[in-house]
């Protein structure tokens, strides 16, 4: 089964007093830098990347074995442009498409493994996604079939609309880590993934 991803990674940072949130350095590394490693770990292909504000520093500092960076000249209108370059930019073998956030550093290998293992169990026909406390979190993997539902959604709404008006056809697996739900939007969650990333143990 061939299950590719689309890591976002073309916002303004709007909250970051100026600061490119996906450029910071955590250990050493940019945000977007463990990002993209993390999901190269697993068996997944292709990996693209959306880039849009600030492409050119973006693009220098993401690994050279991702497949594709793609260029959202569109990036201010809202997440849904990404994730609809992203999916316009699949081969037409994909079965699923794994949506993943740039800025969630934390995100380990096995809960990636965990939610790739669990829509290779449904036969790619479910929307397999993670639960942190009752929370639904991300990354969140997508069945072909609502590649076109996808692609019509509009501003910051994302793949949020897909997932409500089907909850009887998606799957919330449990993760016990805060990994799931940890991402870095201002400066306050920045120091605070600094505190926590010695916590998890590097994938």
């Amino acid at each position: 089964m061939k299950i590719s991803a689309t890591i976002l990674a073309a916002g303004q940072s709007l909250r970051m007093d100026n600061d490119n949130k996906l450029l910071l350095p955590i250990e050493g590394v940019a945000i977007i830098q463990h990002v993209c490693k993390t999901v190269l770990s697993v068996n997944i292909n292709p990996v693209i990347v959306i880039t849009g504000y600030e492409n050119e520093i973006v693009s220098q500092v993401i690994p050279k074995e991702v497949d594709n960076i793609v260029y959202n000249s569109d990036w201010n209108s809202g997440m849904a442009s990404s994730i609809y370059k992203g999916i316009s930019s699949l081969p037409g073998n994909v079965d699923g498409n794994m949506i993943v956030l740039g800025d969630m550093p934390m995100i380990s290998k096995d809960t990636l493994q965990l939610l790739i293992d669990q829509f290779i169990n449904e036969k790619g026909r479910r929307i397999i996604y993670p639960i942190y406390k009752n929370r639904q979190a991300n990354p969140v993997i997508f069945p072909q079939k609502y590649f076109s539902e996808i692609l019509s959604s509009t501003g910051d709404r994302g793949c949020k609309k897909v997932l409500k008006q089907y909850p009887d056809d998606a799957i919330g697996i449990p993760i016990q880590s805060q990994e799931v739900v940890l991402d870095c939007d201002t400066k306050d969650d920045y120091f605070h993934l600094l505190a926590k990333k010695s916590d998890y143990v590097e994938t």
